[in-house]
């Protein structure tokens, strides 16, 4: 099937019930906004006529993909108001963008460049980040928003020294070593690379050898700022770097639900090559995990941890339709009791949060989820928050004031390893 006959088809699955907009967490605060269904199938239709649609509102889509979840006939409804917004750029449409904004897309489109120069001096930068002068300037210059909670940044995440992650060594009596590649995306490398550490500290206690190629970022923030080609070109670089794995059937893991939903859905339609097996082979962290407990595989040395949490599912991992692995894990260490809020969108979505004019959107978007975790911590239904995407932690611990962290540090606490635990 051709890929104008591809993207009817998927068209006409829409029976035009509106599940979508009744669910978008944009429309649901934002009366002016028509909704997915409208920018998305609706003008799809008139788009592939060749008609000029209005572009105003593409930009509103937070790609947080409620609404290919809730469609029930698996249309891709962001996959068309990408499109859509990648089309209007070349014809020259856009959608009115000031200069300013334009840059600032550049900027917050390259999480990764941002990464390593937030990480030269991370200390320093830190501090500068706090200056409430340096924050003014940056949202009248560049438009990112001065109460936005731009996360912090740390050391940059190393890979773990280890001889055989080349060599394909060999355990004991001879036996291969079990190996898994890493993807840890940009907000665990420069922004969260404690955490980094820890996955892979429980990764290795499981007896796996972890490899963390160079990646770049997975395009998802380049894409979510109208950077497509640079997108593509991200995806073709990760890919030739995780190629050779990828042929030796070596799974691939990601801590970000964002990551990981990018090299499940967007990394195999690209056609470059390793496309066609990325997708099989990506695992959510606790997705693998619990793969592992389901084979019989995972170390259960756990140890009692008195802990009560309030968890969090991100819009991405739900998007993955894998339901919600790292509560299945939690519950299985003793003294460990997880409430699951199923409270809707933290509002962050990437970078949408970090807009001037998306900031207060965003805070009504997230405010059912802060009300429902200050509610919980008052109530002592739960002590802290814990959610696997690293922008939905900065989101719930500035929305809420709670506590926030990714869910990997009670397992690490569970295995009692060695691995201090500041944030």
């Amino acid at each position: 099937m051709g890929l104008e006959q591809d993207k009817a088809a998927n068209l006409d699955a829409c029976i035009k019930c509106s599940a979508c907009t009744s669910q978008c967490p944009v429309a649901a605060v934002y009366p002016f906004f028509p909704g997915p269904k409208s920018v998305g199938p609706d003008a799809e239709r008139l788009r592939l006529e060749g008609f000029e649609t209005d572009v105003r509102f593409l930009s509103y889509c937070s790609n947080c993909k409620t609404c290919e979840v809730t469609c029930p006939s698996g249309v891709k409804i962001t996959d068309m108001i990408m499109r859509a917004r990648e089309k209007a750029q070349e014809t020259g449409h856009g959608q009115g963008k000031s200069l300013r904004y334009r840059v600032r897309d550049l900027i917050l489109g390259r999480a990764e460049y941002l990464g390593k120069l937030g990480t030269f001096l991370p200390v320093l930068t830190n501090l500068v980040l706090r200056i409430s002068f340096v924050r003014s300037l940056m949202e009248r210059m560049l438009g990112i928003g001065k109460q936005a909670p731009l996360p912090a940044y740390r050391t940059k995440l190393k890979s773990p020294s280890n001889r055989s992650l080349k060599t394909g060594g060999s355990g004991r009596h001879g036996t291969p070593r079990k190996q898994v590649v890493y993807f840890p995306g940009c907000f665990i490398r420069y922004n969260d690379s404690l955490t980094g550490r820890a996955v892979i500290k429980v990764l290795e206690h499981n007896g796996y050898d972890v490899i963390v190629p160079d990646f770049h970022c997975c395009g998802v923030p380049l894409q979510a700022n109208g950077h497509f080609h640079e997108e593509r070109d991200n995806i073709r670089k990760n890919l030739g770097l995780m190629h050779s794995y990828l042929q030796e059937n070596i799974p691939v893991v990601a801590s970000c639900t964002s990551c990981g939903l990018a090299l499940k859905e967007e990394y195999p339609k690209s056609g470059y090559p390793g496309a066609e097996r990325v997708g099989h082979q990506t695992y959510d962290l606790f997705e693998f995990l619990w793969k592992l407990h389901e084979d019989g595989e995972l170390a259960e040395n756990f140890r009692e941890v008195p802990l009560s949490l309030g968890y969090h599912a991100p819009c991405h991992l739900k998007a993955q339709g894998i339901g919600t692995p790292a509560v299945r894990l939690l519950r299985l260490v003793p003294g460990v009791r997880v409430s699951d809020l199923d409270a809707g969108c933290c509002g962050l979505s990437g970078s949408f949060g970090f807009k001037e004019e998306r900031y207060d959107l965003a805070m009504q978007i997230g405010n059912y989820l802060f009300s429902r975790v200050r509610q919980g911590v008052t109530r002592g239904e739960f002590e802290v928050m814990t959610t696997e995407c690293g922008g939905c932690q900065v989101q719930i611990q500035h929305g809420s004031g709670v506590k926030t962290e990714h869910p990997i540090w009670t397992i690490v606490e569970a295995y009692g390893l060695d691995l201090k635990h500041k944030h």
